[in-house]
């Protein structure tokens, strides 16, 4: 694994636009040649009609957590542990409620075995509450026949304050043969506790590049490769010389077995699945089997913040 130092900074955030696109822009239309009313187009907000026209024919897993477990996108069933329950006030519609040893299990698609690229987004909210401060909190994780974190999203233990930082490690195990493999960066999410905020994590296969982001902002994450520095976005190697960028992933010697939401695998660096739950709620989960790109994010932050 690769070691970072926990420093708590941040880059400057970055908030970037399409040039030519409004913020709550709507499409002019005309009347009908029979001289009724046409139907208007769809308000655009940041350039999409809603979250789920976002790189839609790239999106391979999704959960809306609308009173149900079940993804959407290949309709994966889920596997409960404990009694899930959901909270009324989600983003859009309703969201996961998190408790202690309550989370959920799926087996993966074959589209998880082909990734080379990723991004993985969600929606949390934590509370501010004593109950938080010991425990690290599993979001996502996807497990592979001989490695538990082929990817992975977790929250670490927090100060209990409300709109405190939050330290979060989201990574990746590239199991296919350079000398690193195991990807695990750190970056930190600022006021971020007591009140939604949009996280994302993307790597780009094609140009070594991996990102995070806060609310649509790039923000700083520290590697092996950045001497302590909280940069975006990071360049990925194959090994400490830098010398050879790390290019597309592959799963494909130990193909992905199992998803667990809203926990760690259990036994996975001595973790407990029931122990390490996640306590706050989630929404709007999504993972694509490319890089969003920062318009795209956008997108998504913009029209998860519309409830749409």
């Amino acid at each position: 694994m690769m070691c970072m130092k926990t420093v708590k900074s941040k880059l400057p955030i970055l908030f970037i636009m399409a040039a030519g696109i409004g913020l709550f822009g709507m499409v002019s239309c005309s009347k009908s040649s029979s001289g009724g009313g046409g139907t208007p187009p769809p308000v655009l907000i940041g350039g999409y009609a809603s979250s789920d026209s976002v790189a839609a024919s790239n999106l391979i897993a999704y959960w809306s957590f609308d009173n149900t477990m079940t993804e959407k996108v290949s309709s994966l069933s889920a596997t409960d542990s404990g009694t899930v329950t959901y909270s009324t006030a989600g983003v859009r519609g309703q969201a996961y409620q998190g408790d202690s040893g309550v989370y959920a299990t799926y087996t993966p698609g074959s589209a998880f075995g082909a990734l080379q690229s990723f991004t993985i987004s969600f929606w949390y909210k934590l509370p501010a509450n004593q109950t938080q401060l010991t425990k690290t909190q599993g979001v996502f994780f996807l497990e592979g026949s001989t490695q538990q974190n082929l990817l992975m999203v977790e929250i670490e233990p927090y100060a209990a304050v409300s709109l405190d930082s939050v330290r979060i490690h989201p990574g990746f195990n590239d199991i296919g043969g350079p000398a690193y493999q195991l990807f695990v960066p750190e970056t930190f999410d600022t006021l971020a506790v007591n009140k939604w905020v949009f996280f994302t994590v993307s790597y780009n296969g094609g140009t070594s590049t991996y990102t995070t982001y806060e609310d649509a902002n790039p923000t700083g994450a520290n590697t092996a490769f950045t001497s302590g520095q909280y940069i975006t976005p990071d360049l990925m190697y194959t090994d400490g010389t830098m010398a050879t960028p790390l290019g597309n992933l592959s799963f494909t010697s130990g193909p992905p077995t199992k998803i667990d939401l809203a926990t760690w695998p259990d036994g996975l660096f001595g973790q407990s699945a029931s122990s390490n739950s996640f306590l706050g709620q989630l929404d709007e989960l999504r993972v694509f089997n490319k890089a969003l790109t920062q318009l795209e994010v956008t997108g998504l932050f913009l029209n998860g913040q519309a409830g749409r």
